[in-house]
């Protein structure tokens, strides 16, 4: 039976990142994922994340951000592909809005480069948006969007190339902690590590069950438009954007797939990952960009017809929309990350370093006391989704 320092479970987004820093650091990695990362099954799916420091719900991820921020800077230099494409982030919605001021008190604690914008210079800036007089925005000069497939791409061959064995298409049937180590099991094969690094994104809710991890699974939707107005949604006259009713937000034309959008709240609450997909509702959507961007779908109500394609998108989010990130309270040798969706992505090469952290040291430095586990979702207080 083969024997290495690391095993992992899921290949994603953090998984994929986890393996690079384990190779980095010269542990032997191997890893396992039931599909082919990047896929459409789980949560990474839709080409493009937000990245962003002004955290308007957490202040605590300001510094975790901006240490990110560096790393996909490095890692995008490594690769010799752009990862992250820093154009941007404006936020509008009415002045006395909780998200706004959130964004501007953050801005503020952290010296982040935030600009206030008044309606008549966002609409005399950005021709695309038609907002009432009463509307600001804040304007974060250093965020802008990720490529997704790319990075996910990028690590995974970068960890083969420094003799990761990453496992493909290959689902893992079993696992056991014993005092000699974990054994997990395939159809294929059987290994021993002596650690285990569960990332398994929605599925982490079945493999942890024991722990009965306080997690919402949640079927989101993309949309991609096809603007009324290309000439006004290119990557060159808009940034990445959203309001905060819905906490809507979009992402420019950049790369002739069309204007993809998406709204946060909201979506259905499914209890297994590969529950069977319902048929997409765009008119929450449509009712926003045909009231603020017309020349996106036209005038309210709105046209459906603009929107080209649609792409589930599958949240694994916990009941407070933190992370959860810690050691296995009852097994030392397994270290667990789940409950990224919403806000994960950005974070990802970070995550890659505590987890590098947890498992060979068994702690880390990296400030993530907040987002330790907090025990099972019977005794954890639930949010109300809007």
């Amino acid at each position: 039976m083969n024997t290495y320092d690391t095993a992992i479970l899921g290949l994603g987004t953090m998984g994929s990142a986890t393996a690079l820093e384990l190779r980095r650091r010269g542990a032997s990695v191997i890893g396992f994922d039931p599909f082919a990362p990047p896929h459409g099954n789980g949560s990474h799916s839709g080409d493009t994340r937000i990245f962003r420091l002004a955290h308007y719900d957490a202040l605590n991820y300001v510094p975790l951000a901006k240490r990110a921020g560096e790393l996909w800077d490095k890692l995008s230099c490594e690769f010799g592909v752009p990862l992250l494409h820093r154009i941007g982030l404006l936020k509008m919605g009415p002045q006395d809005d909780a998200l706004l001021a959130g964004i501007a008190k953050a801005a503020s604690t952290h010296d982040i480069p935030v600009e206030r914008l008044s309606a008549t210079e966002i609409r005399y800036r950005y021709p695309a948006f038609e907002i009432p007089e009463e509307f600001i925005g804040y304007f974060e000069t250093t965020a802008g969007w990720i490529d997704v497939d790319a990075s996910i791409r990028g690590m995974q061959k970068k960890a083969r190339d420094l003799g990761a064995e990453l496992c493909l298409d290959e689902g893992v049937q079993s696992w056991h902690s014993g005092r000699d180590g974990v054994i997990v099991r395939t159809a294929r094969r059987e290994i021993c590590a002596n650690r285990l690094i569960i990332v398994a994104g929605a599925w982490a809710v079945q493999i942890l069950h024991e722990l009965g991890l306080p997690i919402q699974l949640i079927r989101k939707t993309f949309f991609w438009f096809d603007p009324v107005k290309p000439q006004n949604f290119t990557d060159a006259a808009l940034p990445v954007f959203g309001f905060p009713a819905t906490i809507f937000y979009a992402f420019p034309n950049s790369r002739g797939a069309g204007v993809k959008v998406a709204e946060h709240k909201g979506g259905d609450e499914i209890d297994r990952p590969d529950a069977p997909l319902e048929p997409a509702d765009p008119r929450s959507v449509l009712q926003t960009v045909s009231r603020f961007m017309p020349g996106l779908a036209g005038p309210p109500p709105g046209d459906a017809r603009r929107i080209r394609k649609t792409s589930p998108c599958l949240y694994s989010m916990a009941d407070d929309e933190h992370f959860i990130i810690d050691v296995h309270p009852e097994l030392k040798n397994v270290v667990f990350a789940a409950g990224f969706s919403g806000h994960g992505f950005k974070f990802t090469p970070l995550i890659g370093e505590i987890m590098a952290d947890l498992a060979l040291q068994g702690d880390t430095e990296i400030p993530i006391d907040f987002l330790r586990y907090r025990g099972p979702r019977q005794s954890f207080p639930r949010v109300e989704r809007g």
